[in-house]
């Protein structure tokens, strides 16, 4: 007899996120055969014609955001209206319900339900979200009327909505109206993985890490700032930039741009404090790979950050914009090599009971497994 299957839609990689996801749930529900749909491929890719109608609406509606930010027209696609209204008809004609244990997507872009299947939902962050950050509202990115009735279609429909952190799941509840016992925090874990072992033989007291692509967003111009301050008191610090390669120079700082993800590590490793003053964030989880390494960490409480560091136990936590109390606490754990051990420690304990990706796996499973019981 032909076991039923599971379907994982997905776009793209999302931080190494969707490779991690899938093959734990390929583990713990090994009854199922499980197949993995990568939207941006099958769906959209497949059809010359929408891809290229895709295209063409992205960079008329996110042109700024794609050249200043270095993004490809194909991020925006599942924004797309007619990409909405494919990725629908296809799972209509290709998902059927007597074969279909169950399906499960991750990021809230697209609508993949299929009537009668139990769907599952595991999201960073929803649109309405970003009325909810500290300081001047956060502009939205224009969006079509139907993508948004999509999107609040889709929380209020599916059969768990699981989240990165409380933030995202009280606005799926407080902003989109869906009830509680639909919405479950699981958090995310460190994708750099959970090292055993780690070499701090080339940690000098004397190196700030940064990493992050959305310079602007993850705060990078206020770290710059910051470090200026630093070097005031402490002449030979080090402030190094992964991910991003800013149009900007200041002494002792040095930009890496793009890494591979396995050179990361190194950088995790050799540094000292790891900073990451956002203005806006969901759920970093740079902030978590940085606790797994035993790095004590300053950063903003916004979003879902503050969830991932304990102010004055594995870390600081920064009121946006004060930049000279984000100087004051670098320069404190610079200053105090016990300090550093015991607050990185304390955040490496926590990303083992919180941050862990089987303590997540672990979690979403279990409410996955209940919940196909009732259908």
């Amino acid at each position: 007899m032909q076991k039923r299957q599971i379907i994982f839609f997905k776009i793209g990689g999302f931080s190494q996120i969707n490779f991690i996801v899938a093959r734990e749930l390929a583990a713990r529900f090994p009854e199922y055969d499980f197949r993995i749909v990568d939207v941006e491929k099958e769906i959209i890719g497949r059809r010359a014609f929408l891809y290229l109608h895709a295209f063409i609406e992205a960079v008329a509606r996110y042109g700024w955001s794609i050249v200043s930010q270095r993004i490809h027209p194909r991020n925006f696609f599942c924004r797309i209206p007619c990409v909405l209204t494919a990725i629908r008809k296809w799972v209509a004609r290709n998902v059927q319900p007597e074969k279909t244990a169950f399906t499960f997507q991750t990021q809230s872009l697209f609508d993949a339900r299929r009537a009668g299947i139990p769907h599952f939902v595991y999201t960073d962050h929803t649109y309405l979200a970003n009325r909810r950050y500290e300081g001047e509202p956060t502009p939205l990115l224009p969006v079509a009327k139907s993508w948004q009735r999509m999107e609040k279609e889709l929380y209020q429909k599916a059969d768990i909505n699981f989240t990165f952190s409380q933030f995202a799941a009280d606005s799926i509840t407080n902003d989109y109206g869906v009830p509680a016992t639909r919405v479950q925090c699981v958090y995310s874990g460190a994708n750099a993985g959970f090292p055993f072992h780690i070499n701090t033989s080339l940690r000098t007291g004397l190196r700030i890490l940064f990493v992050g692509v959305d310079w602007e967003r993850k705060g990078g111009p206020e770290l710059v700032e910051a470090f200026s301050l630093v070097r005031r008191e402490i002449s030979d610090v080090e402030l190094i930039v992964v991910g991003s390669d800013p149009e900007i120079f200041a002494p002792g700082m040095t930009a890496l741009g793009r890494i591979p993800g396995d050179e990361v590590k190194a950088y995790y490793e050799s540094s000292d404090v790891f900073c990451l003053p956002s203005r806006r964030d969901p759920a970093a989880n740079v902030l978590t790979e940085a606790a797994a390494y035993a790095l004590p960490v300053v950063a903003t409480p916004v979003g879902g950050n503050k969830e991932r560091v304990v102010d004055g136990e594995t870390g600081y936590l920064v009121p946006l914009g004060d930049i000279e109390l984000m100087a004051k606490r670098l320069c404190c754990l610079l200053r105090d090599e016990k300090l550093r051990i015991v607050m990185g420690l304390k955040g490496r304990e926590r990303v083992a009971e919180m941050f862990h990706w089987s303590g997540v796996m672990d979690r979403m499973s279990s409410a996955i497994g209940q919940r196909i019981l009732l259908h």
